[in-house]
This record gives C-alpha cells, structure tokens and sequence, in this order.
C-alpha cells in the first residue's frame, strides 16, 4: 500500500522506521537472492548457460570448452545481473527480488528515487563475474580495468595510463 502523506501525530522518523525498508533490509533481502542464485546449479548458472550456451548462443563455443574441463578447474558463466533480480511484480514489488520482504512487512513500502540504486547494491560489487565473459572472448592484454575510485581522485593520472595504454598520445 502506498502512503501519501505521513499519518496525522507521527513524525518522519516514524514514518521511515515503520513504512519505508532500511538499507540492511535491502542488502538482507539480496543477499538471500543471490546465495539461492549464484549457487552451483542455482538459477543464474542455468539461465545463462541456456541463453548464451549451445547450440546457438554466442558464447556456445566457451560453454562447450568449460564443460569439457575438470569441474573443479573452472567455474561457470554466469550473469547475476540479468538473472537473479526478477521482473517487476507489480506496483508495491518494483522487483522479485523484493518479493518475500514485502511479503514478510506488508506494512512497508518500497519508495526510492531509482530502483537501479538499490536493485543490485552487492550484485554490481562482483565484478569476477562480467570480466569472466570478457576473459573469455578477448586475451588478457587486450583487457584494461580502472578503478572508478582512481578516476575521481586521479583523472588525469588514470586518463594518461588509458591513453597509453590504447596507444594515444598523453592525455592533457
């Protein structure tokens, strides 16, 4: 249920502690996601394997390698960011991900400015799995990875090493 205005004789702070979900709940509610997600067999694994492996996907040709590899001597494809989270249920679950705490506190409301700031707050964090794909389709020395951390606090030190990196003259 959506709330338009603060009840009459309850604060702000009330309101924020007994309608709207906490950062924790957030990171709670998808740490749970992922674990059931990311797990060996779990629902990433088998969806990408199933959009991007054989016969016709365009990292069949990887799959089919990967499998033919000791299952301890590589982990599977997968794409947490497109798998895990869910499609939109419905207007008080922007998110399956959000299903079972909107179910749990019906009470509480899910109202951010933007979805994609709370939607994968540890899921953009694992950066192993999308450099994984890149790995997989271009050589290691082709691949260049900065900090964004190292683009705001050194932009033009990091803007130098790109542009060396690329072969470019020195970035001014």
């Amino acid at each position: 249920p959506m709330l338009k205005r603060i009840p009459h004789g309850k604060s702000e702070s009330y309101y924020r502690e007994n309608h709207l979900f906490s950062f924790d709940e957030f990171v709670r509610a998808e740490l749970d996601v992922l674990r059931d997600c990311l797990k060996p067999g779990g629902l990433a694994e088998l969806k990408s394997r199933e959009k991007y492996g054989p016969p016709d996907g365009m990292f069949a040709d990887v799959f089919a390698l990967r499998d033919t590899m000791k299952e301890d001597a590589s982990f599977p494809l997968i794409n947490a960011d497109e798998f895990c989270y869910g499609e939109r249920i419905n207007s008080t679950i922007p998110l399956a991900q959000w299903k079972d705490i909107v179910q749990q506190y019906p009470d509480k409301i899910i109202d951010v400015y933007s979805i994609q700031l709370v939607r994968s707050i540890i899921g953009r964090g694992l950066y192993v799995l999308f450099l994984d794909w890149w790995y997989q389709r271009f050589p290691q020395e082709n691949i260049y990875v900065i900090c964004t951390e190292d683009l705001r606090d050194h932009p033009d030190e990091t803007m130098s090493k790109i542009s060396s990196y690329l072969g470019l003259p020195e970035f001014d």
